[in-house]
């Protein structure tokens, strides 16, 4: 397997866009089957009020996730940051914060819904035929089930804050397929109908819910996560940090759900309401497949485009971004043509037609979903392109573009749309709202993007001014990466102390401090190392507004600090990639120094004290940290020898032999 560092750096963008995509694609598939398998299931009884209930339940549902968003995304953000700054008490009050925050608003929120239940469905377009459907579905949904899926989902977003990313997806696909797997059995064997379904969806959630809780309990010793009341607090600093962080992530779910309640509401006014509402529902669902598999390819892009942009590799951003759009093109091409030539066999997978008391409205609806889907899918190849380029925005920390594509999507142009046509083309107007809405906004991200991706070929034009500025100085470089335990740090420092110039190791850590703004603590325990098994949750991370991870912004400040010392005198740096930031520098020798493991545990016992009985361990691990590290910034293979103007076995040679050399040659070269 290809290592991550290949991935990002220099693995071809086909290859890459690949293995980040398919992964992706198939969780969103996962959530696809969940989302679609009440309405399957709910199909095959064949009532169409059924259905109905569904689509009018669903706005109301989706506020659920809003809450979500709000406290979780915002308190990832909030942990992220708070853990560059060495600050866990934050971090842990801010995950306390988030999820009884989310619980007291979910509460509410239930109990609100359980005392005007009538009144709000009626609101939504409930009548003396859906009414006891919807009642049945959101009491087990929502006012018994709420607060178990809000503090699922408010979890999963912790757990992901400090990288558990797998143990994030595996809860979110249990919950789905559990779903799947009780939803016949509450429809048909307890024959339940639409309830059945809300029961099974419910708990689907818990069960999703005692699993992270299980997580937290086995990792509470090694996390700051910290959901325990004690911790609960309504300071400013945490409080209105994680809201207002999450707060364009709950409004776009709640603007989704107001276009859905919009144009549901305007077509139950209709004669047929019900059967349009059905019809729409149905339609609606199916689109959840395009959707989806849309967003999977987009956000499945989006650490590609991240990392790139972090590392002001505009041109690999503009060769993923173009490689994806064909992709998305191509697909959504290919999605319109299915449905423009075989609507109704798809309409009919989730309407039956075979029940004799239904059959009539069952038929109607078919009818009336076909005509809906052939002229909601045009919507496919705007709605497609109009996700990758909201992804695009989201990886570079562009949240305010994105926000506002979103509130104009379906804040503005949706809700224009519905009552412009519906005034003027009745039931049929309605039916390509979505495809028009699409198309337009698809158009103005387009506009939005040209924007953006001017402006940074502008960047990279200025920052490849300030590489020829670093590269055309006069100062001669000496860099000196090393093994753990080789004495590279000490023939560093010879070497400096010989040509009377300065070594620079770790007195760099307070300029990086001071440059990135993180805390110098948390430079001193992170520099130069990574977990090997966190690269990809390392380009996952939380960015801020110009598109970086904490990691990035260390590795930013630390790229400025070394070119700039680079810029103002001759000296001696230790680590930290100096050989790869400074590779374009004319002047600059680079050494890596390396030594039987053997002779750097038996260095390590003799001049620094260790007495660990595992040293060789700790010496294979720092090794890893540092490799790991290495290779996640520059591309290139920590230690292999031609990456390096020298290569000095310091047992060997010894620790004054080598210095000497690299004087010798210092000294020649500069002649």
């Amino acid at each position: 397997m290809k290592k991550n560092s290949e991935l990002f750096t220099t693995m071809p963008v086909g290859k890459a866009i690949a293995k980040l995509a398919i992964p992706t694609v198939v969780s969103q598939i996962i959530v696809i089957l969940y989302s679609l398998a009440d309405t399957f299931f709910i199909g095959q009884i064949g009532d169409p009020n059924q259905i109905a209930a569904l689509s009018i339940t669903f706005p109301i549902y989706t506020l659920l996730t809003a809450v979500a968003n709000l406290f979780g995304i915002g308190a990832n953000s909030v942990i992220s940051r708070c853990l560059g700054k060495n600050d866990e008490n934050t971090a842990k009050k801010a995950s306390s914060f988030s999820f009884w925050g989310s619980i007291i608003i979910t509460l509410f929120l239930s109990i609100a819904l359980a005392i005007f239940m009538k009144p709000i469905l009626v609101f939504f377009g409930a009548d003396s035929y859906t009414l006891g459907y919807t009642s049945d579905y959101l009491f087990w949904v929502f006012v018994i089930g709420g607060i178990p899926t809000v503090a699922g989902l408010v979890l999963g977003h912790l757990v992901r804050a400090i990288g558990k990313t797998k143990e994030a997806g595996i809860g979110l696909t249990l919950g789905g397929i559990l779903n799947i797997i009780l939803d016949p059995i509450f429809i048909f064997v307890f024959k339940m109908n639409v309830a059945g379904a809300a029961v099974a969806t419910m708990l689907s959630n818990t069960i999703s819910l005692f699993y992270f809780l299980f997580i937290l309990f086995r990792i509470h010793n090694k996390t700051v996560i910290n959901i325990s009341p004690k911790k609960f607090t309504l300071d400013k600093k945490v409080s209105l940090t994680t809201l207002s962080v999450g707060f364009p992530a709950a409004l776009s779910v709640l603007l989704v759900s107001v276009s859905i309640a919009l144009l549901n509401g305007l077509l139950l006014k209709h004669e047929g309401g019900n059967i349009l509402s059905a019809a729409y529902g149905v339609t609606s669902k199916c689109g959840t497949i395009a959707l989806h598999i849309s967003i999977g390819i987009a956000q499945g892009v989006m650490p590609l485009i991240g990392y790139s942009y972090g590392a002001k590799d505009h041109k690999r951003v503009h060769e993923v971004c173009k490689l994806s759009f064909i992709i998305l093109l191509i697909f959504s091409i290919i999605f319109l043509l299915v449905v423009q030539f075989f609507p109704m066999q798809i309409v009919s997978i989730f309407i039956n037609d075979s029940v004799s008391d239904t059959m009539e409205e069952a038929q109607k609806t078919i009818e009336v979903g076909t005509t809906f889907m052939r002229c909601w899918s045009w919507c496919v190849v705007g709605m497609s392109l109009f996700n990758m380029y909201n992804s695009i925005f989201q990886a570079v920390g562009k949240w305010k573009v994105s926000l506002l594509l979103a509130v104009v999507r379906l804040g503005v142009i949706f809700t224009i749309l519905c009552f412009v046509l519906d005034a003027l083309f009745g039931v049929y107007g309605l039916m390509w709202v979505q495809a028009i809405t699409d198309t337009l906004s698809c158009l103005l991200a387009a506009i939005l993007y040209e924007i953006f991706k001017r402006n940074i070929m502008r960047q990279a034009k200025l920052e490849a001014k300030n590489v020829i500025n670093a590269s055309t100085n006069s100062n001669f470089i000496i860099t000196i990466s090393r093994e753990f335990g080789s004495g590279g740090r000490t023939i560093g420092k010879e070497v400096a102390n010989k040509l009377g110039i300065n070594c620079y190791d770790s007195e760099l850590i307070e300029r990086i401090a001071n440059e990135s703004g993180l805390a110098k603590e948390y430079i001193e325990n992170h520099d130069e190392y990574t977990k090997p098994d966190s690269v990809l949750g390392s380009i996952m991370a939380t960015r801020d507004y110009d598109g970086y991870s904490i990691t990035d912004t260390m590795w930013r400040a630390q790229k400025k600090v070394i070119i700039d010392l680079a810029n103002k005198e001759s000296c001696v740096i230790v680590g930290r990639c100096a050989d790869f930031i400074l590779k374009d520098i004319n002047n600059c020798l680079t050494v890596f120094i390396y030594a039987p493991i053997e002779k750097r545990a038996k260095r390590i016992v003799e001049n620094y004290g260790e007495r660990s009985v595992n040293i060789i361990d700790r010496i294979n691990e720092k090794d890893k940290k540092r490799k790991n590290y290495y290779e996640l910034y520059t591309g290139n293979k920590w230690g292999q020898i031609e990456n390096y103007d020298l290569g000095l076995n310091s047992e060997k040679i010894g620790i004054d032999g080598c210095s000497d050399i690299i004087v010798n040659l210092y000294k020649s070269i500069k002649k």
